[in-house]
């Protein structure tokens, strides 16, 4: 692991800003799923707006006018016929169910009938799958991937307290011996708050890791541990669950950091799912310089952008800012930093050198880390081929 240098003069707002009133909302129409809804039809929040013969149902996450289908892009997805919802902000819902008041009476039918029944996704995939195996150990990734977002802070600093109930919840339904909650011991505040609740949950055990790169990465962060066998939930993912079982109905918002040397303000900010980022951003930022570079995702693991027309899902995690800098790629002195520092032991050199044309052999199980590019002095964009 290395340490990636950051700017201290960046630094997020203490407080996270809520933007849950888009004025419009986008969800991407999957194959197998047919439309349950007619355009100029009205939607309460909650409403079954897409169904499945073999997959979870589609909710709105907003009430409001049904007005059609549009492509839209995606930041992993590419470009997706959509539905697309004009926003009434109101929040109609229209079936009002209350709040449990302990979650800890779930069983494991009914712990996997609410994950199905909400369509609760993390980074895109349904959660419920991952317990269809039972998991014999766990690990809850509380560590940030991208050094200036704040997602998993502030999940922390202002839920870690459901997030134990929740992990604990799956400890006792699952019969689980062994879980390991994960932080960076930087993080002063948040250690203090973990440690003053930790106590009360005896089979969960906080690890703190010195500030090395990648160790927000789920798989290699597992690899580090080297609890084998091991289901890896992240922060934000454990408070999700929570709020389905807590309340019964979908997950409707996510945080997404927007920071960097070229916006101001700095802040964590609050959104609905399948808002266009193009307006989250319009309404609550500016850029400090007249040429920028966007980083969706941040520098490390994220991808350079020409446009913030993409529509939030669960693989926008958030936006890095820069002031707009021209890298010249020169030619390759042989070093080997990029192998020697890569976490999976592979060759970014050599599939650079033969464009991306390689046995997958030699780029199999690769992160999308960014290791490689951050090391190499000849700025050269080994992690385009190692991605293929």
């Amino acid at each position: 692991m290395i340490s990636v240098k950051k700017d201290s003069n960046i630094k997020l707002d203490s407080y996270i800003k809520n933007f849950l009133n888009p004025r419009y909302v986008f969800l991407p129409i999957e194959d197998g799923y047919k439309l349950k809804v007619k355009d100029n039809t009205y939607v309460y929040k909650n409403d079954i707006i897409m169904i499945s013969s073999n997959k979870p149902s589609i909710h709105s996450p907003i009430s409001g006018k049904v007005l059609g289908i549009k492509d839209m892009d995606y930041f992993k997805k590419g470009k997706k016929t959509s539905l697309v919802i004009e926003n009434d902000f109101k929040e109609n819902i229209r079936i009002k169910k209350s709040v449990k008041k302990y979650i800890k009476n779930y069983t494991r039918d009914n712990f996997m009938n609410i994950l199905i029944d909400t369509s609760l996704t993390h980074k895109n995939k349904y959660i419920y799958e991952k317990f269809i195996t039972p998991p014999k150990n766990m690990i809850i990734n509380g560590i940030e991937i991208d050094p200036y977002f704040g997602n998993k802070y502030f999940t922390i600093i202002e839920h870690i307290e459901e997030v134990l109930e929740t992990a604990d919840l799956i400890s006792n339904i699952y019969s689980i011996d062994n879980i390991i909650l994960a932080i960076r011991n930087t993080e002063s505040e948040i250690v203090d708050k973990i440690y003053n609740l930790i106590g009360t949950y005896p089979n969960i055990t906080l690890r703190l890791f010195n500030d090395g790169y990648a160790l927000g990465i789920n798989e290699y962060l597992s690899d580090v541990i080297g609890l084998k066998e091991s289901l890896v939930l992240e922060v934000d993912e454990l408070y999700d669950i929570y709020n389905v079982l807590k309340r019964e109905v979908p997950v409707t918002e996510k945080l997404i950091t927007i920071s960097g040397e070229g916006v101001t303000p700095k802040k964590v900010l609050r959104v609905k799912r399948g808002t266009l980022l193009s307006e989250a951003f319009i309404t609550n930022f500016d850029f400090t310089y007249k040429s920028v570079d966007v980083y969706i995702n941040g520098m490390m693991m994220g991808n350079l952008v020409n446009s913030l027309k993409y529509v939030i899902d669960d693989d926008i995690e958030g936006l890095i800012i820069l002031e707009k800098e021209d890298k010249q790629e020169t030619l390759c002195i042989n070093c080997g930093l990029c192998h020697k520092n890569c976490p999976k032991d592979l060759y970014p050199k050599y599939v650079y050198d033969h464009k991306g044309r390689v046995k997958e052999d030699y780029r199999a199980g690769c992160l999308g880390c960014g290791l490689c590019n951050y090391v190499c002095p000849a700025n050269r964009d080994l992690k385009k081929y190692m991605k293929g």
